[in-house]
Order: C-alpha cells, then structure tokens, then sequence
C-alpha cells in the first residue's frame, strides 16, 4: 500500500464501485426479479407467494405473502394426444428456480398436474424444485401457475396424431401421415402425427404429383404386377392389397395377405416393394417383426388406420415351446383382424379399457403357415418359390421406390380420394357385397366361407384404384386390359386356397395321423368277434407277423393300443371301423405331439364335425337334445360298448 493511501483495507473494499448486473431472481422467462402480483399472488425473489388478508391492531386489515416454492414456472402449451382410442392431455412447463437455475422443460399429463394427491414437480424436476409443505400450499401452487400462464392470454393448445389414416378436421377428410396430412388441396405440413420412434417414423407420404411425374410413378407402380412372370396372380394380389389399404374408413379391412416360401424367395423385398408406397421403407425398414410382443404388434397395427402393415418373418423355432408361443401369437393377430376387436381389459375400478386392433391392410410374410382352417379362412395365402422373381423387374421396382415416386403416387392417390370419402362410404360396402354374392353364384371362391368376401374387397379396392388411374390419364382402353387381368390373376389367387384349407382340415388329419399310427406300430384295430387280428391286410391295421403257429399258419402280435374293432361283414356289405373315441383321440393327439405339432380341435368338436360331414355311418338321437350322437351300442366279443361306426374305406382310401 502508497504513502498515499493508508486507509483500511475494508474501508477501501466498501467504498469500491460495484458492478451492475442481472439479479438472479427469475418470474418464469422475464429475466428480472421485480415483483409481479396476480391476483392473490405474486412473484418475489425468483419465486411464487401466496398474499393473504389478515386482521393487525391498526385498521382491522393487512396481507401477508406466504412462499409456496422456491421457483417460478409457467405453462408454454397444452398438448392433446389422439391415439384413437382414448385422448391423453399434456401440459408442456418450463420454469427457473429462484437462483437462476433452469429446471428442464418437460411434458406433465394433465390429470397428474391437476391432481391433489400428486406432487408432479418433483416427478419430473427431482431434487431441483423444492415446494413447502401442506395440501393448500400444493393446491395454491397448482392455481398460481395455471393463472401465470395465463396472463398474456389462453394457454396456446395443440393436437398431436399418434395414428395414420383418415381423420375428419374442420368438416373435411385429411389423410394423417408422419409428414403432416394430405386433404383435396395436398399436403398440410402444420398437422402434427407423430408415430413414435423407431420404423413407424417412416410412414411420411410426401406432396401429390402431377403432370409427367404422375404419369411416369403410375407406369412404374404397374410394373409391380409383372414381378413374378411366373406366377402373375402374385403380383396382382400384391398390387390389390396396396389399392384396398387406404379404404379402410370406407369399409374394415378384416383379413391379411400371408406371403410364404422358402428362405431366399424374395418374400420381403416383395412386401417392402408394396409398403414403400406408404413411406421410405426397404426389407430392412419394416414396422413389425413376428419376434415383436403381442401388444406390439396390435399396437402398431392399430396405428396403421388405412395403411399397410408389414410383419416380417415368420418361423418357428426349433424348440417346441417357443414355436408354439409363435403359433399362439399369430393366432391371436389373425383373430384379433378377423374380428376386428382387440383383448379387452379392465381397470381397477372394473370399468372397460378401450382395446387396440388391427386397422391396417396387413402383410405377413414367413417361411410356414399359421395352423388351423379357421385362420387361413380369414387370410389370402400366397405362395413363393426361389425362382418366381424376376430379378431384374425387381430391381427396377425398388429404383423406382427409392427415389420416392411410389410414395408419390400413393399421396396422388390418397389426395383424390379425399373429396370422395363420404360418398365411398356409402358405396364401396356396396360394390363389395355385390362382388361377394356374384362370386359365390358363381362357384369362384369355394374354400371358405369367407373367401368371396376377402375377393369382393380386393376386387373392389382394385376397381376404385383404376378409376383413379383414368382421370390421372390412363387410357381407358388400358384400364379396361387391367381391370380384367386383375380378375383374373384374383381369380388364380383364391382357386389355390382350396389347397391350404384341406391341408389344415383337422378331420382329414386325424384321419391321417390313425393311419400313420397303424402303419408305426402305436395302436391297432382287431377284428370284432374274438379281438383276433383281421383277417385281410393285418399290417394296415397295426399287427406285426412273429412266425407261424405248429400248423404253419401266420401268427401276429397287436402293437400299441387297441382304438377300435373291425367288423368284416359278408353279402357284399362294406367293411366297417367301430373305433372307441376315447382310445383314438388320444392315440391321434399323442402321435401329433411326438411330430411337435400339436391337434388343435377338442374330441367332441372333432365327434360333431365328423357328424356333420357323414362320415358317421350310424348314429342315434340323444334323449336329452335329440341331436345325433355320434356312438351307438355294438357287441364285441359278447360284451355290449359304445363306439362311432365309420366305412373302412375311409382309412383305406389314399
């Protein structure tokens, strides 16, 4: 210290110029710590008070300011989620705590922020914000950042899509896609659809085309039916299902395409083809994996509302139970889109939560099919080889959809039938109910009960499609060629389901799975008078030779479990199978398992259908229903039991 200067050093520090600066108090967002009053309370020192009234000794009246927090906050938006089943509300809150620390903006569901029993800050902010205790302090807190907020006016509010499809906004059909949403004008960017993370982000259409672009994206999208030379109806039924997706506001889309073949066959760079009219996706960009959880998958596909729906890879484990879980999980799918309804729940106070289900047009592909005639009924099966593609159309197909002119044209589409959905509503369930009864006069679609309904809906997808293509400038010449390979190759499509069906005809396989028990040696049938071994082909119905007796006559032991008797009856009269149900039920459903595979009907569904299609030759009415029971008293070796009487030429027969 100078000669000059030998005062305190204190002194000198106080008597210093202080540097000026921003106050670290925060009002929410103004910057500054001056005290803000709104109504019954004000901002003071960067956080929120309560004022009270109190009676004091002078005039009877005075306030009081009570701290509820040590921070201020305010309500930036309210943020609706629409997911289609039950709307959730959010409010989005930004805040600062009272020594300037800014506490993160974050998303509060409104039930939780409007809650008393809640404390929502802290949820969401942790240790950072810290509020004083007491039930009205919380409910105080709750009212002075709503009424906060609203002091420039009306918290600003907005609606944020979690599904695609049709969706009616200011009395006008739009279409929601990732991209915002297209209507009769093109493409709003300001909708906001957000599909959640991961593949479901790739559903974005992006604005319609018109002029030479339209018209090179339709030619190219065509080339999708000549993908498979080989098998024309493939393409076809590919092309229809793309047509139909968007329809489905105008009429549920209550069944699935299953593409199938062996690894290698091109199965998923088909599908992806088909889905890359719907946003940027490839075969390895799909939405949904079999290996996805059940609720995934239906989550997913209730997303999809009017799109296609890919699931990808289907094949059964090695290990049994894994491929049952994977059977079961199919099943529950297929139902769940047959049906058109989800696995409903309820909440702990027992009232119904609303449950997703498929909305989509839904492809599955797969190296196997799923089990049971009930669940191919609600699918169109196609079948893929190794050399059905032609690889080189493929790879003109997938150029094409790389550079987004699919996608363009399905947004050109979806743009067209805008200002027609209210009219195809009325109209599209009637151009199917009219495909459907011609179909079945016509004898087209026999192997389900369903099928002329699944060919009525492609059919009809198809034709609006076409109308489409003509006023986008297709020659009406070209649109009468297409209409009618359509029909046709849907035609090819459906005659091959008849296969599937038998294939799966649980009748006909215990059949089957008797005879092949016979022929392994895991049951019998002996012949009726002493149990004896039948005399003509003895093998077949599961005797082995052992040698001959002292008179050189064959002698044969009985393998496995006696299921039933032969009655070899003379005068001409066929031969007759009186099988005990109970023994050959359970033969049948042993040997299924012994294989892994499973028999997927109970005994007395498999007895009635079997009754049903008059492969019982005798049966006799119940007394209690009078319906016909399917077993009627016999004598056997001089003891009277009951059994079902079928024709032996039913086991024998190939």
């Amino acid at each position: 210290m100078t000669q000059k200067d030998k005062r305190p050093v204190l002194e000198v520090v106080d008597s210093a110029k202080k540097p000026t600066g921003k106050k670290t108090g925060n009002t929410g967002g103004s910057g500054t710590s001056k005290e803000q009053r709104f109504g019954d309370y004000v901002i003071k020192n960067g956080a929120f008070y309560q004022i009270k009234s109190v009676r004091d000794g002078t005039d009877g009246s005075s306030t009081v300011e009570f701290p509820l927090c040590d921070f201020t906050c305010r309500i930036v938006e309210e943020i609706t989620s629409d997911d289609g089943l039950d709307d959730a509300t959010f409010l989005r809150i930004e805040g600062r705590r009272a020594n300037g620390v800014l506490l993160p903006i974050v998303d509060v569901p409104a039930k939780n922020f409007y809650s008393s029993q809640g404390n929502w800050a802290n949820e969401h902010w942790g240790t950072l914000p810290f509020i004083y205790p007491g039930a009205a302090k919380k409910d105080n807190l709750r009212a002075c950042i709503h009424l906060y907020s609203q002091q420039a006016g009306d918290i600003p509010r907005r609606t944020v899509f979690k599904f695609t499809g049709w969706k009616k906004l200011d009395e006008k059909w739009h279409y929601l896609t990732g991209s915002g949403a297209i209507n009769a004008k093109g493409l709003i960017g300001v909708t906001e659809v957000d599909l959640g993370a991961g593949h479901m982000s790739r559903y974005q259409l992006p604005e319609p085309l018109t002029g030479e672009p339209l018209k090179q994206a339709v030619s190219d999208a065509l080339a999708l039916l000549d993908v498979c030379p080989s098998k024309p109806h493939i393409g076809i039924a590919l092309f229809s299902a793309v047509a139909r997706a968007p329809l489905g506001e105008c009429h549920p889309t209550d069944f699935a395409v299953w593409l199938h073949g062996l690894t290698g066959s091109r199965k998923s760079e088909l599908a992806a083809l088909c889905l890359a009219l719907f946003g940027d996706f490839n075969a390895r960009r799909f939405p949904a994996n079999w290996s996805d959880t059940d609720n995934a998958l239906e989550s997913k596909a209730f997303q999809c509302k009017d799109s296609l729906y890919i699931v990808d890879d289907f094949k059964p484990s090695v290990n049994q139970a894994e491929a049952a879980k994977l059977h079961s999980k199919a099943e529950r799918f297929i139902r769940n889109t047959g049906n058109q309804a989800g696995r409903n729940r309820l909440s702990s106070s027992l009232q119904a939560i609303p449950a997703p289900y498929n909305r989509s047009m839904t492809i599955a592909t797969g190296e196997d099919l799923p089990k049971g005639q009930s669940l191919l009924g609600r699918l169109l099966v196609l079948e893929l080889a190794r050399n059905d593609v032609d690889n080189n159309q493929l790879t003109i197909c997938q150029q094409s959809a790389a550079a987004g002119k699919f996608a363009g044209l399905m947004a050109t589409y979806i743009q067209w039938l805008a200002p027609r959905i209210d009219q195809l509503k009325q109209d599209f369930p009637k151009f199917v109910h009219q495909y459907r009864d011609k179909a079945t006069q016509d004898g087209l679609t026999t192997s389900h009960p369903r099928a002329p309904e699944l060919y009525a809906n492609m059919v009809a997808g198809c034709e609006t499609f076409t109308d489409f293509l003509q006023d986008s400038g297709l020659s009406a010449e070209r649109a009468n060629v297409l209409t009618a390979d359509i029909e046709s190759g849907l035609k090819q499509a459906f005659s091959e389901q008849g296969a599937y069906q038998s294939e799966q005809d649980e009748v006909r396989r215990f059949i089957d799975l008797l005879k092949a028990a016979f022929s392994s040696g895991n049951c019998h049938i002996a012949e009726r008078l002493k149990k004896a071994p039948p005399e003509s082909h003895p093998f077949f119905w599961g005797w082995r030779n052992v040698g001959t007796d002292a008179v050189g006559d064959d002698m044969y032991n009985p393998m496995g479990d006696c299921i039933g008797y032969l009655n070899e009856q003379t005068s001409g009269k066929p031969c007759e199978v009186w099988l005990v149900q109970d023994n050959a039920f359970k033969v049948a459903a042993q040997f299924a398992r012994n294989q892994g595979d499973s028999f997927l009907l109970s005994a007395p569904a498999l007895w009635r259908r079997m009754v049903e299609r008059g492969l019982v030759i005798q049966t006799e009415p119940d007394a209690r229903t009078n319906k016909p029971r399917p077993t009627v008293k016999r004598t056997i070796a001089g003891a009277s039991m009951r059994v079902m009487v079928l024709s032996a030429e039913l086991f024998e027969a190939d």
